[in-house]
């Protein structure tokens, strides 16, 4: 059996701007996708040393495996926070903490 349903009598070009509006305050309302986008961010090389293990109160906290790493990574704070700033221009991202552990 085929279901019908029944003609809105609006456009595409009515609809898309309210539904990009919807997916950006979604977007807005997900900051676990910062979380996920940690390692495409950093990269192959330190991915497997790093873990971006929450997001809150604008603050990524990212635990790294040793002491160099963690060196090379606070001075390349502020790249990073501008590059997921870019990334997530709707969600406010004021600093990355990183922890050895």
């Amino acid at each position: 059996m085929r279901h019908e349903t029944e003609p809105t009598g609006r456009s595409i070009r009515q609809l898309l701007p309210k539904m990009l509006e919807q997916i950006v305050a979604l977007q807005k309302m997900r900051p676990d996708l910062v979380l996920l986008a940690w390692p495409d961010l950093i990269g192959a090389k330190f991915a497997p040393m790093t873990e971006a293990v929450s997001f809150a109160e604008k603050i990524l906290q990212v635990k790294v495996k040793n002491s160099t790493v963690y060196s090379l990574l606070v001075q390349e704070r502020v790249r990073l926070v501008k590059s997921l700033k870019e990334q997530f221009p709707k969600i406010e991202i004021r600093n990355i903490v990183f922890r050895i552990g």
